[in-house]
């Protein structure tokens, strides 16, 4: 391994070549530490692009400048990664901690580019000019619901029996295939409890509840800023496990820069959240979180100017109660109301829920049960049905409705019903527009 240090104006540059292995950890170690701790305030470029190799023991030493450069008020930026050391960085997701260019001249004008991972991946959500990006990263209610063997062993065996005699000899036409298959054989509509993204500019992120589905939207998100920093807006329906439960393995409040303001109208939104870490039910306690967090209590009704949206929060009948919250942005609505129970004999109830979707583009939605359910044995269990759902849009003018919160009792196929039983009677009872109905499922995007 050879080492060679420059100056390029205000930039220090540090050009490796050779391994980064074991063999040369320590060496590499004490030239990135002395640089470091001589160049406070000031950027670090790396400059891979004639290392071959790099292991864990090198990742390592990467990982020990970062905290000490952050300390040091240090900016580190890397350069020039080879396809192997790039993919590397990639599994070991130490592409999500720093900033990775393709080259030493755009990490010096600091352009940072897409790493290849986004690419791949379609890129993230984010809000266009002329709409909002939804995606969901949770959709099950009340408790995370994974796809046991038998349920995927019985999608397996009716795809093997829908394709028996078809010619799938290449992997064009066995896609091709499963993807014509219905839903609830080809697909799944997960099992991680409620998480939704909306769409932001520049380094926001805005997250709707910390279900489960939030592990896999910090990670997502930090990918995405590649080493930056940035401000994670979380607005909360309400502090029921299911909704919270996400919060402790969320990556990006152990991070020191990046910061988390977390949003409610309950009075104990930050002890909620604290309370769940505490001994003896999580070994890290909230204090040990590096990120900067902060609580802020809003007021149903009132309307409040976050990362480019208006919001607006309203009280809804649930246990504990929760709040439903409609988003302004561009011109465009999405609504996300969950864990919410309707009385349809409740003539003032059906007004400020029509009020609250009024002409929005996309509805997100409790629709847990059947309304036979919703009206008798799970009575008074504070959730809704497609039928309320359907009906409520309707009366407010909605474009589309997203079906959410799904009971972790039903599979896919009962999921499926619920979801075709609301399109048809939609359909039957559709008065001028009609309304796009969707069953939510986890890694689902729509533009709103």
């Amino acid at each position: 391994m050879d080492l060679v240090q420059s100056q390029q104006g205000a930039v220090r540059v540090l050009a490796v070549s050779g391994r980064l292995d074991i063999a040369t950890s320590d060496i590499f170690r004490d030239a990135l530490l002395a640089l470091v701790a001589d160049g406070a305030g000031r950027k670090l470029v790396l400059d891979l692009s004639a290392v071959n190799y790099i292991s864990s023991a090198g990742l390592r030493v990467l990982m020990i400048a970062s905290k000490q450069a952050r300390a040091a008020g240090v900016a580190i930026a890397i350069a020039g990664l080879q396809p192997l050391v790039a993919e590397i960085f990639q599994i070991s997701r130490f592409d999500t901690l720093f900033p990775c260019h393709p080259t030493l001249e755009s990490a010096l004008a600091d352009r940072p580019e897409a790493p290849a991972a986004q690419a791949r991946t379609g890129g993230r959500a984010a809000a266009d000019s002329d709409g909002i990006r939804v995606r969901f990263w949770g959709t099950r209610g009340s408790l995370p619901t994974p796809l046991g063997l038998p349920q995927l062993r019985s999608k397996l065996a009716a795809a093997v029996q829908a394709g028996a005699g078809l010619n799938l000899d290449t992997p064009e036409k066995a896609r091709g295939f499963v993807d014509a298959l219905p839903f609830h054989i080809g697909g799944t509509y997960g099992g991680n409890s409620a998480c939704l993204e909306l769409g932001a500019d520049d380094d926001n992120v805005v997250l709707l509840d910390m279900g489960s589905g939030a592990r896999q939207a910090g990670h997502d998100a930090l990918r995405r800023l590649a080493g930056r920093p940035g401000t994670f807006h979380i607005f909360m329906s309400h502090l029921h496990w299911d909704h919270i439960m996400g919060f402790p393995f969320f990556v990006p409040a152990y991070i020191p820069g990046q910061r988390i303001r977390i949003y409610g109208c309950h009075e104990q939104l930050e002890h909620a959240f604290r309370r769940q870490q505490a001994e003896p039910s999580f070994p890290v306690d909230f204090s040990k979180m590096g990120a900067s967090i902060e609580f802020v209590r809003l007021e149903p009704g009132q309307v409040r100017e976050v990362a480019g949206y208006r919001v607006t929060g309203m009280l809804q009948l649930h246990g504990g109660d929760s709040y439903g919250y409609r988003f302004e942005r561009n011109g465009k609505v999405v609504v996300y109301s969950t864990d919410a129970e309707h009385k349809p004999e409740n003539a003032e109830d059906v007004r400020h829920f029509v009020e609250l979707f009024q002409d929005a583009d996309l509805v997100v939605f409790d629709a847990m049960y059947s309304l036979a359910d919703s009206v008798s044995i799970r009575e008074d269990w504070g959730h809704s049905s497609n039928v309320v759902g359907v009906e409520l849009c309707q009366q407010a003018g909605a474009r589309r409705l997203a079906l959410f919160h799904h009971e972790p009792m039903n599979d896919d196929a009962a999921i499926d019903r619920l979801c075709q039983d609301a399109r048809r009677l939609e359909e039957i009872t559709r008065v001028g527009k009609g309304l796009d109905i969707v069953a939510a499922y986890d890694g689902l995007e729509i533009d709103a």
